[in-house]
């Protein structure tokens, strides 16, 4: 028996107590009910050792991979709409990248995690070109690709005057794949670019 008692406290500890697993999943599976009514799965449960907590992994019917868990005051969210931005960005953006420099690049990209997006969207999640005024500030854009080693500055300012163009106001970040070039654009200067001698302020010593 105390052996038992024992295995039970490690278990808890390390991956948090059995039980209260199986009630967060119960109240995940209640929550996207409520939020969604798109087709869901639940992929896995983890805990959070650090900050004592289970986060649910979770694929939507379109392919979507997003986190529901549990705020400070024991109220469910999730990032469902910031996971829909993120995957609407990189995908237009690694398109673009290629277009450009004819290469695949490495796009990663952040918005906003999570928050009550749930409460105002549901599954009707707008474009990020509707929402990116709001949430620019939040956002960032890292492209890593092959670009020319004489003419990635025109590279550069043709996929800045696309991302303009589609309204996907975020921080803009350029790197070389052996990262010798490197360029840091905040989303409020984004419109101020007009030319590629206007890129050179940012750039940034990459040592």
């Amino acid at each position: 028996m105390i052996v038992i008692v024992i295995a039970y406290t490690v278990v808890s500890i390390t991956t948090g107590s059995p039980i209260e697993r199986v009630q967060f999943r119960s109240n995940v599976t209640d929550y996207l009910h409520k939020m969604y009514t798109m087709n869901w799965k639940i992929d896995s449960i983890d805990y959070d050792f650090k900050n004592d907590k289970f986060i649910a992994n979770v694929i939507s019917d379109s392919g979507i991979s997003f986190l529901v868990e549990e705020d400070y005051y024991g109220q469910m969210m999730d990032n469902y709409a910031s996971s829909v931005w993120r995957d609407e960005l990189k995908t237009a953006v690694t398109q673009k990248v290629k277009q450009v420099t004819g290469s695949d690049a490495e796009v990663i990209v952040n918005v906003s995690s999570m928050g009550q997006d749930a409460l105002t969207y549901h599954d009707e999640v707008p474009s990020y070109s509707m929402v990116s005024q709001k949430l620019s500030s939040e956002a960032s854009i890292c492209i890593k690709g092959n670009f020319s080693a004489t003419h990635y500055l025109q590279e550069m300012l043709e996929i800045k005057q696309w991302i303009v163009e589609k309204k996907y106001d975020a921080s803009l970040t350029f790197k070389s794949e052996k990262e010798k070039i490197y360029f840091a654009i905040p989303a409020e200067d984004l419109k101020k670019i007009k030319s590629v001698e206007d890129l050179n302020p940012y750039r940034l010593q990459n040592n």
